[in-house]
């Protein structure tokens, strides 16, 4: 069961695994061909889904919720009703990056040695172990990647071209500096 998104710090009371994965869900659990007649929010591809349980499985990696589904406990109930396996979710800092976040969680953990971020944009994630789906969602050599970045056999990241890395800096700092 995850803890809950209202928790500070990002602290875990259980014991975190060696492996994590950042999970982004709007782009990487769901996709522009994901089935959704009444257009509602929070919707989960369940063979996308399907993919990554067996991704976590084989892997033994624990996954952060790093997806603005977090910051609402709307967005973090309907992660447990589709099931996605979550322990713990990143930290919201509102004017930092997404990278930000991830590495003040990986501070409060530190026993965590290996971990990658799913996420189809790339806000601030350029030192950091991406991986990015394109329009169709994690798809199959996307999690063979992941899955040996994870066991150690590779350091080989899947990120977008950089012209399209570029674009989402910009439109990210924009975004953070409306006010």
């Amino acid at each position: 069961m995850a803890t809950s998104p209202r928790r500070k710090k990002g602290r875990s009371h259980k014991r975190v695994p060696k492996r994590i994965i950042f999970l982004d869900i709007d782009g990487v659990l769901n996709c522009s061909h994901t089935p959704n007649p009444r257009k509602l929010p929070y919707i989960v591809d369940k063979r996308l889904l399907a993919r990554f349980r067996k991704l976590v499985a084989r892997t033994g990696a624990g996954v952060v919720l790093s997806s603005s589904w977090r910051i609402d406990p709307v967005g973090c109930l309907a992660a447990r009703y589709w099931g996605i396996p979550f322990i713990d979710v990143s930290p919201d800092m509102p004017r930092s990056p997404r990278s930000a976040e991830i590495r003040r969680w990986l501070r409060a953990h530190p026993a965590v040695k290996r971990f990658v971020i799913i996420d189809d944009e790339d806000d601030g994630l350029d030192e950091l172990p991406l991986f990015q789906p394109s329009r169709a969602g994690l798809t199959m050599p996307l999690v063979r990647g992941i899955e040996a970045y994870l066991k150690g056999a590779t350091d080989r990241t899947m990120r977008a071209n950089r012209l399209k890395r570029l674009a989402q800096h910009a439109i990210g700092f924009f975004e953070r500096n409306k006010d």
